[in-house]
């Protein structure tokens, strides 16, 4: 690929980026929480099973990608919001876990509804092979992205 048509394409793709709408949520189902917050509920319930009914912080770190201080920052307003709370690991009571509790898991249900509907949007919009396409793309894109970080 050409140098400039290639410059011209990552400035076509900045550009399109940059006006990339994030999902309009009802102010109900977040009121008080921020989106790392409320990113942090929906990730626990989305994570959750039937062998798996908390998290550590190192695990939560994990899966949101940020440090284990930046999960405890956000977990002590939810726990006293009383969104999650903290559970003794049954096998080794000096590991602290974090559960949701029910008014937690109702909140990220909740929340996880509201993108499901907003996607469905989009599939309707784009039709079945855009949409697939998109997927495909999207995909491609990450795994480009990941691998920049892996060095």
């Amino acid at each position: 690929m050409k140098k400039t048509t290639s410059l011209t394409l990552t400035q076509d793709l900045f550009q399109l980026m940059k006006q990339f709408p994030r999902p309009k949520l009802k102010q109900s189902s977040i009121d008080g929480l921020t989106r790392s917050e409320y990113e942090l509920l929906v990730m626990l319930v989305m994570s959750l099973g039937n062998d798996k009914k908390a998290f550590t912080v190192t695990e939560i770190s994990s899966l949101l990608q940020i440090t284990p201080a930046g999960v405890t920052h956000l977990i002590n307003p939810l726990e006293q919001a009383g969104y999650i709370e903290r559970l003794q690991a049954p096998n080794d009571r000096r590991i602290v876990l974090i559960g949701l509790t029910d008014k937690g898991t109702k909140v990220a249900e909740a929340l996880i509804s509201e993108v499901q509907e907003q996607l469905i949007g989009l599939v309707n919009h784009l039709g079945e092979e855009d949409s697939k396409t998109l997927i495909r793309l999207m995909s491609k894109s990450i795994e480009f992205f990941a691998s920049q970080f892996e060095n």
